[in-house]
């Protein structure tokens, strides 16, 4: 009977869905010199050219949230998140970031095209 009982415990333990963490994780992306990467992810990552609806889709799932700022300079779009990331787009795709403090530790970073942002 106690063997049936914990068996039952066990298989049904399956049927649990995980426990999803419900904080953001700005501090998952990585900014670099042709990109983003994601950390923990298996080497996932965000390079330039990717297009805008799958870049943000990501950054939303990354943040916990979605852009507070979209800005039109010339060509470009600028998106800005509250975790102070600023991504560009030129015709859609992914060209440039700009991050720092608070978000990141680093002093202000950049790289690919960020339009003139100042």
């Amino acid at each position: 009977m106690k063997r049936a009982i914990f068996a039952a415990v066990f298989a049904l333990s399956g049927c649990v869905s995980p426990q999803l963490d419900s904080e953001p994780m700005p501090l998952r992306i990585i900014p670099y010199s042709g990109g983003l990467k994601i950390a923990d992810s298996g080497g996932l990552e965000i390079s330039f050219s990717r297009k805008q609806p799958g870049v943000e889709q990501a950054i939303n799932r990354l943040t916990g949230s979605g852009p507070t700022e979209r800005r039109p300079l010339g060509q470009c779009e600028a998106l800005r998140w509250e975790n102070g990331l600023v991504l560009f787009f030129v015709n859609g795709d992914f060209v440039g970031w700009t991050a720092g403090p608070p978000v990141w530790p680093a002093q202000f970073g950049s790289a690919g095209n960020t339009c003139g942002w100042g």
